[in-house]
């Protein structure tokens, strides 16, 4: 390798360094203040390493405050929404790549169309839908609006463009049903933006605020964020109680996209099936 391409090797990688430290520094500091004692928080800008870690803002942040039920709805609605979104999106975006039927370019224009309709303007219709089936302060209505996500049926279809059609022409020949062609072949060739749609659907809907801020008015259904909220209004002058509840919010969104990391960077990289 030239002199030029190692300049250029180790130009990149130093510049990628740099905005990873940037990336994950606010997030390390946040942590490292969740396991300060007052002193050290309240003594101008927090340092940072505490000097006598301390277990005190978790342990109130998780019985003071009852994070532990707060945690458990945000994990138990997106644990139902991924799966379940990832499965819509992957049937229709699938579909509108693969199957050519009457309407179809009306249909790809109007998903297209919703991805640009931003999730303010759907607030009030999905407030007064859910109201007519009394629905509101169940869970069915924060996983059933994320069933049909826009942006992952557009992903997943620009995806599904690049599937040889002469591997899905195999499998009929073989005798195959088009559900078995899609569950058998497809699913695995779509592996990676599948894993993709599966992390940002998650990431979605547990930092979800205002939909579930609306539709949960029960304190004991509010979601992890919405908690949070609340708590931050209470104790705004407590930063180790907002930086605990900060940490315990992100570990679940860390351990998903670690879990995931291998299928979607394949995925960000287009893969072996797009041109």
């Amino acid at each position: 390798m030239s002199a030029k391409g190692v300049l250029v090797r180790v130009s990149t990688y130093a510049a990628l360094i740099v905005m990873a430290l940037a990336t994950l520094f606010p997030l390390l500091w946040v942590t490292s203040i969740a396991f300060m004692r007052a002193p050290e928080r309240f003594a101008g800008t927090p340092p940072l390493w505490p000097d006598h870690p301390t277990l005190v803002n978790m342990v109130n942040i998780v019985h003071q405050q009852r994070i532990g039920y707060y945690f458990l709805n945000s994990l138990i609605v997106a644990a139902a929404t991924t799966p379940l979104s990832v499965l819509v999106a992957g049937l229709a975006g699938y579909a509108l790549a693969q199957a050519k039927f009457r309407a179809h370019r009306l249909v790809s224009w109007i998903v297209m169309f919703a991805v640009l309709v931003p999730n303010q303007a759907l607030v009030l219709p999905l407030f007064e839908m859910f109201s007519a089936v009394h629905l509101i302060n169940h869970y069915a209505a924060l996983i059933l609006p994320a069933a049909a996500n826009a942006v992952s049926i557009v992903l997943i279809q620009a995806y599904a463009r690049g599937i040889p059609a002469d591997v899905l022409d195999a499998a009929r020949i073989d005798g195959a049903s088009e559900w078995r062609t899609f569950f058998s072949v497809v699913v695995p060739l779509m592996a990676p933006m599948l894993a993709a749609v599966a992390v940002l659907t998650f990431v979605v809907s547990w930092n979800d605020f205002m939909w579930p801020m609306i539709a949960m008015q029960k304190v004991d259904m509010q979601t992890l964020p919405v908690a949070l909220a609340s708590i931050d209004r209470e104790h705004y002058q407590n930063i180790g109680l907002m930086a605990a509840g900060a940490t315990v919010a992100i570990l679940p969104m860390m351990f998903v996209f670690l879990a995931s990391q291998r299928y979607y960077l394949r995925a960000v990289s287009a893969g072996s099936l797009t041109d």
